[in-house]
């Protein structure tokens, strides 16, 4: 399986759609910094993988890597048109395409691809990632991945590239054992916890009922109390606390209607004492008004009597007057008296007038005070009915406040029955029979909170034995959880001891690998002095890789940066060529020459013309055109698997292009002829 094309738009620093038809034989991609060498090679890890690998920070201010994978520069393609499209190959001419957008992620899954790039019915554990770490090799990851990682990283990265151990691989299985025992010895650690919470809080309780259980002296007498009271109280200690409770609450209540009762009699006894002096006096007054009201009709009868006679008297002396005054008018005649004929002095004429005056002058008086009398009579009659009045209204309403405290009388009486107290009883002995309530409430209370005391040590018995069961739990559960930690112990012996077989295979293994590696390091010639490297396989279950030279030292801390990515380039080409399991038959360098000098890659060359032989495609990216010119003559074509050289530039726009490209055909395999 080869790359057969790469087509990208709005991605990276390719603005419009560019296109790379890449040949079986090998690809050069050449031109300046900027011009889209890099973005290409990142097409095919974000085809692969879904990001690019190289960056190891996603998120940053200004925007991270998801914000930059596609065109940020002005008049770019619209987002429906941003997209990149990776085409492979096979030998049987079968063709596999990965297209990714910029609105939908690809419809080809992960495992769609491994199946495609792997080899099948290979048992190793992979991963797109380590597929793409391990065909592409890129100058940030040269030294990264090789000399300056850590023994253990090393290790795995072998490990990743070499594949596992040929057959089954038990370390997968005794893992997910180790896995299952670490979960059941959690879960049996939860169920310990549980219970010894429950331990704490049943001792707690306990705690509690025993304090409650200490202040309770003499049960006994509380509960014959309480039996002598409440003949059907229930036996169990709850329902008898109840009913207690109840019994007091009732007799509380009763206590209280009573002395309110025996308060309202006697405040009623008082009123009726008062109301009862009060209507007879008033009864008295109503006596003494009446007998005044008959004085007074007496003498209104006899001021009547009097008017009237002294008004029959009034009227002869009206008559009289008329003849005294007409005798006065005429006078005498003839010495006679005109009115009787009398023989009369003038003299004695004078003075029987003056008489008749006289007399007529005392029957006016008598008259007038006869009317007055008659007035006063009548004034005395009206302020004795008023009096009456009074004392009749005083005396009704002080029966029906009487006739009122009777009823209320009654109400109390009937109180009285509803409790079975005779209503006869006086109040000295209602007294005492309140003070013998409260007292029978006060014992009451007492024998209640003995029995809660009670209630106490029945649940002090109950928690003692809830406390035992307990504890026989908490015993069991530690024994299943020192069971599952030896188990767990267990799981990790097999399982190191199947990491271990592992390990010692991969060593094994790695020794078939290593002849390439030191053939790969004497190529490219690091170091002038030191030629030849060397391995060290460490770690039982946790495998360790380092490098060495010379008399057992560590180029990673001896050689210098630009000899450091030498040899690391001859690791990572020595773990691209041991990958058994993939169908993937390309070689992918991103300027791979960069803090090398000349020297070493022209030795790359020679190492990457090595490659080429084996019948692997090869695309390499690289800055100087004197060196893409050294491997268009180098990195040989053939018939059906030609090379071919991309020259890239930045356009007007800004947008990455191909400026020019060529193909590198083979060279012929005679230069001259005979004649």
């Amino acid at each position: 399986m080869k790359l057969q094309f790469i087509e990208v738009a709005g991605f990276r620093g390719f603005r419009d759609k560019v296109r790379f038809e890449l040949p079986a034989g090998f690809a050069i991609l050449t031109g300046r910094n900027g011009s889209g060498k890099s973005s290409v090679l990142d097409a095919i890890d974000f085809a692969l993988t879904g990001t690019i690998s190289k960056f190891s920070v996603r998120a940053a201010k200004g925007g991270g890597l998801d914000e930059h994978i596609w065109w940020v520069g002005e008049g770019g393609p619209k987002p429906r048109s941003q997209y990149v499209s990776v085409g492979f190959v096979d030998a049987e001419g079968e063709e596999f395409l990965i297209s990714r957008s910029r609105e939908r992620d690809s419809d080809t899954t992960a495992d769609e691809i491994w199946r495609k790039l792997s080899m099948p019915n290979v048992n190793m554990e992979g991963s797109l990632k380590a597929l793409v770490q391990t065909a592409l090799i890129r100058d940030e990851l040269i030294a990264g991945l090789s000399l300056d990682l850590p023994g253990r990283a090393r290790f795995a990265a072998v490990h990743a590239a070499i594949g596992g151990v040929p057959g089954p691989d038990y370390s997968k299985r005794t893992a997910a054992i180790l896995q299952t025992a670490i979960n059941a010895k959690d879960e049996e650690e939860r169920r310990t916890r549980d219970i010894q919470s429950e331990v704490g809080r049943s001792l707690s309780a306990l705690t509690e009922a025993r304090s409650v259980a200490e202040r309770g002296t003499d049960i006994a007498e509380a509960l014959q109390v309480i039996a002598s009271l409440l003949t059907d109280a229930p036996s169990e200690p709850a329902g008898r606390a109840r009913a207690v409770r109840a019994q007091i609450a009732d007799r509380k209540e009763r206590v209280r209607v009573l002395e309110e009762a025996f308060q309202r009699r006697v405040a009623l006894r008082k009123q009726r004492v008062k109301a009862e002096e009060e209507l007879r006096q008033a009864r008295d007054a109503y006596s003494r008004a009446m007998e005044a009201k008959n004085e007074a009709d007496q003498s209104l009868a006899l001021a009547l009597r009097m008017d009237e006679g002294e008004r029959e008297t009034d009227s002869f002396a009206v008559h009289l007057a008329a003849l005294v005054h007409h005798g006065e008018a005429v006078g005498l005649l003839d010495g006679h008296c005109p009115l009787c004929n009398s023989a009369l002095s003038q003299e004695e004429f004078g003075r029987a007038i003056a008489a008749a005056k006289a007399r007529l002058s005392i029957v006016g008086r008598r008259l007038a005070a006869a009317g007055d009398a008659l007035s006063v009579a009548r004034n005395v009659v009206a302020t004795a009915n008023e009096a009456l009045a009074r004392a009749l209204a005083v005396t009704d309403s002080l029966t029906r406040q009487l006739a009122q405290i009777d009823a209320d009388w009654q109400s109390l009486d009937k109180i009285y029955d509803q409790h079975r107290l005779s209503a006869s009883l006086d109040d000295a002995e209602i007294i005492k029979y309140s003070v013998a309530e409260r007292e029978l409430v006060a014992t009451l209370e007492r024998a209640l909170f003995i029995l809660e005391a009670s209630s106490a040590v029945d649940r002090v018995t109950e928690l003692e034995s809830r406390l035992a069961t307990l504890r026989d739990r908490a015993e069991s559960q530690a024994a299943k959880l020192s069971a599952a930690e030896r188990v767990v112990e267990s799981a990790r012996q097999i399982n190191a001891s199947a990491l271990t077989v592992a390990n010692e295979i991969l060593t094994e293994r790695f020794d078939t690998v290593m002849p390439l590696l030191k053939e790969l390091y004497r190529r490219l010639k690091p170091h002038p002095d030191w030629t030849e490297i060397g391995s060290d396989f460490g770690g039982k279950v946790r495998g360790t890789l380092n490098f060495l030279v010379g008399e057992g030292c560590n180029p990673q801390f001896l050689f210098s940066s630009g000899q450091r990515r030498a040899a690391g380039l001859a690791y990572l080409l020595a773990v691209h060529m041991s990958r058994p399991w993939c169908r993937w038959q390309s070689l992918l360098l991103d300027d791979p020459v960069q803090h090398i000098d000349d020297y070493r890659a022209i030795n790359l060359a020679e190492v990457l013309t090595s490659i080429r032989r084996t019948g692997r495609q090869i695309v390499i990216a690289v800055e100087d055109p004197a060196l893409a010119d050294l491997l268009c003559r180098r990195l040989r074509s053939s018939v059906g698997q030609i090379g071919r050289r991309f020259d890239l530039s930045i356009a007007k726009s800004g947008s990455a292009q191909i400026e020019a490209q060529r193909d590198i055909l083979p060279l012929p395999k005679v230069v001259l002829r005979y004649a």
